[in-house]
């Protein structure tokens, strides 16, 4: 199946664990406004990496039947992702995207809205943050089923920085994640993760009169009220702690 993409996701246990490690420890800390609302064009790199229990075994082209050895199993790389299964992250994930700050630059709460017609579905948002090194981690709405190898439900993500200027993404790697439950012959329970990079380029402001976007969410995936920021997420409350 595809990546499901959705605003109040039924988040899963590993999804839930995963979280904190994908935004970091100071994910509420903003040290100055950043200003990087837009339309943006995606492209993705001909190219995708796969790491079994954290160790790179392979680098691939998406789509590409190829076979991967590790200790002594061969398998597909189909049997990951592919037309039959889950499709690999550069043909599937979209291709145009809006960059919403729902309470402005002076906030960390950063989501991006589908504008792909073809991709998903279009108005679909995600939601996570922005550091003040302009880095962000996307996660909310992101799972990814289980496939031949792996029984479990895995993780998505999406990370990136932007580029000083705000006019390009920069950075960006899409993770398809499967913590543990995968059968690689005797290797039964290991983790699989797949890569690919991707880059952005902004093609104008924020718009989104193409599409229907759905209610702002926070990075757990919560609907928000762009009109009444929340505690925690604005540029003050850092300084105050540092005070």
């Amino acid at each position: 199946m595809n990546p499901t993409l959705t605003t109040r996701p039924a988040r899963s246990p590993l999804a839930r664990l995963a979280l904190p490690a994908v935004l970091g420890l100071s994910a509420c800390e903003l040290a100055e406004p950043i200003e990087v609302m837009g339309n943006f064009a995606v492209s993705y790199a001909d190219n995708m990496r796969i790491y079994i229990n954290d160790e790179l075994v392979a680098e691939v082209t998406p789509g590409q039947e190829a076979q991967v050895e590790y200790n002594g199993e061969i398998f597909q790389v189909s049997a990951l992702c592919g037309e039959e299964g889950t499709l690999c992250p550069s043909e599937s994930y979209w291709r145009e995207a809006a960059v919403d700050q729902p309470w402005g630059p002076d906030y960390k709460l950063l989501n991006f809205v589908n504008l792909d017609l073809e991709r998903g579905v279009p108005g679909q948002r995600m939601g996570g943050t922005m550091q003040d090194d302009r880095s962000f981690a996307m996660l909310s709405g992101l799972q990814v089923g289980a496939n031949e190898l792996c029984a479990a439900i895995g993780v998505g993500t999406v990370t990136g920085r932007f580029s000083p200027d705000g006019g390009a993404i920069e950075e960006g790697v899409i993770t398809y994640e499967w913590a543990g439950g995968c059968d690689l012959g005797d290797g039964v329970g290991v983790a699989i993760r797949l890569e690919t990079d991707y880059t952005a380029s902004r093609t104008g402001d924020y718009d989104v009169s193409a599409v229907t976007p759905e209610q702002p969410i926070d990075e757990e995936g919560e609907p928000v009220d762009p009109e009444e920021p929340e505690d925690g997420y604005e540029v003050e409350a850092m300084d105050a702690r540092l005070r």
